[in-house]
């Protein structure tokens, strides 16, 4: 017989409706791990802990599950308690501004905001990823880091501090299934036989599945079969009305548990979990979204279809992420569109600069007081 296979510990940080769910399916898959939910309140975090501990043992299940406080913005608090846990794996669920807080918005400021993209609130995304990405950094410790926090940007904002997210969830992933369902009914085929390999950017993912479908935004879909492949190009929109005639689900916060689901095939794998492809915005620091595949030790490379070489893969990705209103991101710097900062001046009243490292905190943090004084919002960072 081998050696036990060291325990693997995954500290989540953020509860609320992604990031609790996540280490509820992933306790039950890996209860010999130990899981570290973090909040800014211990009492909530001891109690969201004790729900996923209720709901493993429901299954006669008993992981460890431990909730632990941590404010981001407190960098040497947090860096001692990820040097405290010294977690293998972190996973980072939070953000200050939910994207469903766009819809409590009053209707015109609603469809300007959409119509802009989430380009307008890049400072407030690239907010708790940088403040997490630096504390990791300051605790001498050496995680894989997972970000669930519109990594098509934040990754590739990132990707020249220590310790950068390496891998993202949801968005282009989250249209993997839908495309795997809709092209075994097409093809006759077990869902089984079917491979997706999908490059394209967040627009995509959102818009794709719409009646509208993804205008003229670029993308790179093959799929393959025994016998055969099928490759398309956008802005062909013939794959997506396979996937919107048979293979539409429910979206929205009601249909969240498809991102879900992405964050824990994902982390699955880096905790000792089943070997596989996977599609992962954000992965390697680069814009938008990718099949890749994991490494043993948890690093991930691309994992194209041979007629893509990987600059075209990202060249595809940089021209798409003009959809999302992001005019260039670059490691350190993003700059929105004209159309996304002049959405953010009439919504949040100032000015959306190129936003670089040194100013994210101090901006971003002037967007949600200003956010919540105009609309009341109830956002977590005010």
């Amino acid at each position: 017989m081998g050696s036990p296979r060291p325990r693997k510990t995954l500290m989540v940080f953020g509860i609320g409706k992604l990031g609790g769910p996540v280490a509820d399916l992933l306790s039950r898959r890996h209860p010999d791990c130990r899981f570290v939910m973090v909040s800014r309140s211990r009492e909530r975090s001891e109690k969201r802990a004790n729900l996923t501990k209720y709901l493993a043992a429901q299954w006669m299940l008993f992981p460890e599950v431990i909730g632990e406080e941590a404010d981001l913005l407190d960098q040497e608090g947090t860096s001692d308690l990820v040097r405290r846990h010294s977690p293998d794996i972190v996973f980072n669920a939070t953000t200050p501004f939910p994207w469903w807080k766009i819809d409590a918005l009053p209707e015109r400021e609603r469809t300007l905001a959409n119509k802009a993209g989430p380009g307008m609130w890049c400072a407030l995304d690239c907010l708790l990823p940088l403040a997490l990405t630096r504390a990791i950094g300051a605790s001498g410790m050496s995680p894989i880091h997972v970000n669930g926090c519109y990594p098509d940007m934040t990754n590739r904002f990132l990707a020249s501090e220590q310790h950068a997210p390496c891998l993202g969830i949801g968005n282009i992933s989250n249209l993997v299934p839908g495309l795997t369902l809709a092209f075994a009914h097409a093809l006759n085929r077990s869902p089984a036989d079917v491979g997706i390999q999908l490059v394209g950017h967040h627009y995509v993912s959102w818009n794709a599945p719409t009646p509208a479908g993804c205008a003229n935004a670029p993308y790179h879909l093959t799929v393959t079969y025994p016998g055969g492949s099928l490759r398309f190009q956008g802005p062909d929109d013939s794959p997506f009305r396979e996937l919107r005639a048979r293979a539409t689900r429910v979206r929205g916060l009601d249909g969240l548990g498809v991102t879900i689901g992405s964050a824990c095939t994902l982390l699955d794998e880096l905790l000792g979990g089943s070997r596989r492809r996977h599609h992962s915005p954000g992965a390697l620091g680069l814009a938008g979204g990718y099949p890749v595949r994991i490494g043993d030790d948890g690093s991930p490379c691309l994992d194209l279809d041979p007629s893509l070489t990987p600059q075209d893969a990202v060249d595809l990705n940089e021209r798409a992420q003009k959809f999302d209103g992001i005019e260039s991101v670059t490691p350190g710097s993003v700059l929105a569109t004209p159309l996304a900062r002049e959405a953010h001046r009439e919504i949040v009243g100032i000015e959306l600069p190129e936003i670089q490292t040194a100013a994210v905190v101090d901006f971003a943090l002037k967007v949600v007081q200003r956010l919540e004084a105009r609309y009341g919002l109830g956002l977590a960072a005010a």
